[in-house]
């Protein structure tokens, strides 16, 4: 695997390639018949959003096998989505699909959640799973995102902590560092100006962030 060094900036969620940091691209689970791109590493995962216009079995399937693919370092970005039109039956089967592809090969997972964090904290709470999660774009409250840190899940946010006076910014401040993270996603945002905005939201310079997210990363994805 690709690993970051401490001088590195870290996008840890993004759909596209993106210069001067090491990123973590994510693939669509009916893409990867194409073959994945040249470098990594990347997250590879079924999208809640995609559902019905995919064969979800023929889908997983694909996954499962190119999941053992060491440039792929975690599943996802799967998950719950309450904002679309898709049968939330659907939703809830690919999700529990992907958390025991997760499971089964030693890989963290990466969530996409709208309006369903009761949901994913029911599913978290259900078992002690043995793989972390990570909320990609986080966007609810400190208590929800405690709840979540208390059963071993990471928090990333991006663009959303340029918003001033923004909630996701007073919730960042407000979490253990040890469990955030920074992204892109598919945001017009590079990752430096993520980094630096919260670098000062937390008080911290530059160079001693990038160190806590080198540990971050070695914590969810090499541990």
């Amino acid at each position: 695997m690709n690993i970051p060094t401490e001088s590195n900036y870290i996008d840890i969620h993004t759909h596209s390639s993106r210069d001067n940091c090491f990123y973590v691209r994510n693939i669509f689970a009916q893409d990867l018949p194409l073959g994945l791109p040249e470098g990594g590493p990347f997250s590879a995962g079924l999208h809640p959003w995609h559902l019905e216009e995919v064969d979800i079995k023929h889908s997983l399937k694909i996954l499962e096998k190119a999941a053992a693919d060491p440039r792929i370092i975690a599943i996802g970005e799967a998950g719950i989505d309450r904002n679309k039109n898709i049968h939330y039956e659907l939703q809830e089967t690919a999700f529990l699909e992907q958390i025991r592809i997760s499971e089964e090969i030693k890989k963290p997972l990466i969530i996409h959640c709208v309006k369903a964090y009761s949901d994913l904290l029911y599913f978290r709470k259900l078992k002690e799973w043995t793989m972390k999660w990570m909320f990609h774009w986080f966007n609810e409250n400190l208590t929800i995102a405690n709840e979540l840190i208390e059963r071993d899940c990471y928090l990333s946010f991006g663009r959303s902590l340029l918003h001033p006076n923004g909630k996701n910014a007073e919730v960042f401040k407000s979490i253990p560092i040890e469990k955030a993270f920074l992204e892109t996603d598919d945001a017009e945002v590079t990752i430096e100006d993520v980094y630096k905005k919260a670098a000062e939201l937390k008080g911290i310079s530059m160079e001693e962030l990038k160190i806590i997210m080198n540990l971050n990363f070695q914590s969810l994805f090499l541990k």
